[in-house]
């Protein structure tokens, strides 16, 4: 255990470290897009290109672990919205909002930087290929649901046509495409842009890491509430399980592979969570809050998974 938090508690602390710079007032107000910005542009985009470009083409397009945490994804959307709309009563868009914060975990900032410290660098391929599944499938699913309340006839078709817009928008994705199709065709970056790309691709975790405790600093925010606990426990502790189940009793998949999906689903929520609830409206309180108590409570939860796990480090 102690092992594992060797490794964890670096990351978590660069978490902490961008929280307290906003928190003492070291940032200015306007930095987190800028933060934003750079890590979703210029530096991720530029290490999955990388990493795709170098990787064997089967192993990026590994449909069994796209199918698989799509599934996962999809079921606990579904399960959650459905809770939420009509147990609780909220509207369809606050409920989506909701169920998306419980399925979306924090990989891209977060996930892509740890996971592979903990299973080794093998880990990268299963965790993009379920990456491409939240984002072609999982967060336009939801985005999609969202879009729905107050749209009438035409709700569907615009719900499909934003939730393709976003996708078609998304850095990430095209990277990875690109990346592929490199790999595919055995294409090379001059040797320039090849050292450009590796530097902007080396600050991405450190980076993506410290923009997080950036974000979570939200004076005024209640933290405490029930249906924020909800959501994170959900996050924390569903979605996870869920995963294992999938990727173990339906896809039988190899256990490097189950882990990478059970370690992503233990992820906190995704930050840009909020960002699209702001965007549409919804109750963003409750979203932000919900980053916020995942992110703190995941130090704890998301190591214990680890020893659960049987995850065995050096040192």
């Amino acid at each position: 255990m102690l092992a594992i938090l060797n490794v964890n508690t670096p990351f978590f602390a660069l978490v902490l470290c961008g929280y307290l710079a906003a928190r003492y007032r070291l940032l200015p107000e306007n930095s987190v897009p800028a933060l934003n910005t750079f890590v979703l542009y210029f530096a991720l985009p530029c290490m999955l290109f990388r990493f795709s470009s170098g990787t064997p083409f089967h192993q990026i397009l590994n449909l069994p672990v796209f199918l698989a945490y799509m599934m996962t994804g999809l079921t606990v959307l579904a399960i959650f919205a459905a809770a939420i709309r009509f147990a609780a009563g909220e509207g369809v868009r606050e409920s989506a909002f909701a169920s998306l914060a419980a399925a979306w975990s924090n990989w891209g900032y977060m996930g892509i930087a740890l996971i592979p410290a903990l299973l080794g660098q093998a880990a990268l391929a299963p965790l993009i290929a379920a990456g491409m599944a939240d984002l072609l499938v999982v967060i336009s699913a939801g985005l999609a649901l969202a879009s729905l309340e107050h749209r009438g006839n035409g709700g569907v078709g615009d719900a499909l046509r934003g939730a393709l817009l976003h996708v078609a928008r998304n850095p990430l994705i095209w990277a990875v495409i690109l990346g592929t199709g490199f790999s595919a065709f055995g294409f090379r970056l001059p040797v320039a842009l090849e050292q450009l790309a590796q530097l902007l691709g080396q600050a991405a975790g450190p980076v993506a890491l410290f923009t997080i405790g950036v974000s979570l600093y939200r004076p005024g925010t209640r933290v405490w509430r029930g249906d924020v606990l909800l959501i994170s426990g959900a996050k924390l502790l569903f979605h996870p399980c869920l995963a294992a189940l999938v990727a173990l009793y339906v896809f039988h998949l190899p256990w490097l592979e189950a882990r990478t999906l059970v370690l992503m689903a233990a992820l906190p929520v995704a930050g840009t969570v909020f960002l699209f609830a702001e965007r549409q409206g919804a109750n963003a309180e409750r979203i932000a809050a919900s980053i916020l108590v995942s992110t703190a409570l995941a130090f704890v939860s998301f190591s214990a998974l680890c020893w659960a796990l049987g995850l065995r480090l050096p040192g």
